[in-house]
Parts: structure tokens; C-alpha cells; sequence
């Protein structure tokens, strides 16, 4: 929960307090965490407006990712144009279905949160390298080669973590820092403590909590940290 902002935390805990408190109270730990979650919810609630409103390079973040998952899928889709079409070599089809499954196997990764398209590119690099002659075997309109538009959507992703580093930087020393800083780092530990406990007591022999009771109270929790 690294990347959440004090605004961010004022919406989760409305989430987490009013949608879903009856889902809350299912839960022992939900139910021992209740008042403190409020007491911190009082506390953000009362902040100055302007405090929770800082999002630092939200608008650079989307362009990357626009850029990314842009590149990502056309990727995808050259991929399966050229395995589908009837006249290719079949080493270059072969190519072609190797790097798809390598570097976007479904299309939905490339709707995966900022942190996991930054891993992914992470990952990515090393098959990068081993599979450069065989992405240069398969060419691109416009010119060039698959190893190309591949290059450029591991670079993509390494854009993200820079942008995410960041980020992280700016949370802590922004000009909002001294005045939310500590309140934003009291109510992150205590949800990431609550969270802990509660995925204890799931997971406890006898429990009578659903598989997927913190995920559903996390969903937007994750949702505004992505």
C-alpha cells in the first residue's frame, strides 16, 4: 500500500467503513480493528481539503501505461496475425507464437496494476536478450522487427517502476509530507497489520470465513493502490 496517497486513504476507509461495514463485522479481527480504522478516518475526514488532494505523476503514470499496454497489444495481435496467416514460414510462425506467450501471453496483463507491468518488464528483459533472433525474424509494418516493438514494451515497463520510484519519493517528501505524512503512514501500517491478522483468521482451522473475505474487503483498497 506504498503507493496510496492521503486522499486515497480518505476514500478507502469510506469504502471499507461505510460500503462494507456490515462485511467487516463477519470478522473477529474486523471487529477489533473497527474503532481504531474509525478513530484514523476521523482524523483524515479533518484534514484541510487540499491535503488529500496531492496524486504525484498521476498524469505521467497513465501516459506510460497507455503507452505500454498500447504496445503490448499490438504485439498481441501481430502475433496471432502471423501464426493465422497460411503462406508464412513456419519457423517464422513458430517466432511469432513463442514471443507472444513470452511477453503477452493474455491480453488482461496488460490491465494488471502499474506495479506488476513494472515486474513483468523486470522479468521480460533477460527473454529479451535469448529470443533477439528470433523476434528479428519476424518483421513489423513500417519496417523494422518484432524485437523492436518488443524492446519498447519492456522499455514501457521500465518506465512505470521509474515513474513508481518516483513516486514513492515524492509521498514522502512532498510539500504535504510534514503535515500528512505521519498520519499517512499510521493509517498504511494499521491496514497492512488489520489485513495481516484478518488473512490469519482465515486461514485458521475451523473458519468460517469465505476463501475470499479479504480480497473482497480489499478490493478497492488494491484497486486505488495499483
Amino acid at each position: 500500500m506504498r503507493n496510496l496517497t492521503i486522499g486515497d486513504l480518505k476514500l478507502a476507509l469510506r469504502d471499507l467503513l461505510d460500503e462494507r461495514a456490515e462485511e467487516l463485522r463477519l470478522s473477529a479481527t474486523g471487529r477489533l480493528y473497527e474503532p481504531r480504522l474509525r478513530a484514523r478516518q476521523k482524523e483524515i475526514e479533518a484534514l484541510p481539503e487540499a491535503a488529500g488532494t496531492q496524486a504525484p505523476l498521476a498524469r505521467e503514470l497513465s501516459e506510460a501505461d497507455v503507452r505500454h499496454d498500447g504496445i503490448g497489444a499490438a504485439i498481441f495481435f501481430l502475433c496471432k496475425a502471423v501464426e493465422a496467416h497460411p503462406s508464412l514460414a513456419p519457423e517464422v510462425k513458430a517466432a511469432a507464437a513463442g514471443a507472444q506467450q513470452a511477453f503477452v501471453p493474455r491480453l488482461d496483463v496488460l490491465r494488471a496494476p502499474y506495479a506488476d507491468e513494472a515486474s513483468a518488464a523486470l522479468d521480460n528483459r533477460p527473454e529479451l536478450t535469448r529470443l533477439k533472433a528470433e523476434l528479428k525474424a519476424v518483421a513489423t509494418p513500417g519496417g523494422g522487427s518484432l524485437h523492436e516493438w518488443v524492446k519498447a514494451f519492456v522499455s514501457a515497463g521500465d518506465e512505470i517502476d521509474k515513474l513508481l520510484r518516483r513516486r514513492a519519493t515524492l509521498l514522502a517528501t512532498g510539500e504535504n509530507a510534514a503535515a500528512t505524512g505521519p498520519l499517512r503512514g499510521a493509517v498504511v501500517g494499521l491496514l497492512g497489520r488489520f489485513r495481516e491478522a484478518l488473512r490469519d483468521e482465515i486461514q485458521e482451522e475451523g473458519s468460517r470465513l469465505p476463501a475470499d473475505h479479504e480480497a473482497r474487503l480489499f478490493a478497492y483498497v488494491d484497486k486505488l493502490n495499483a
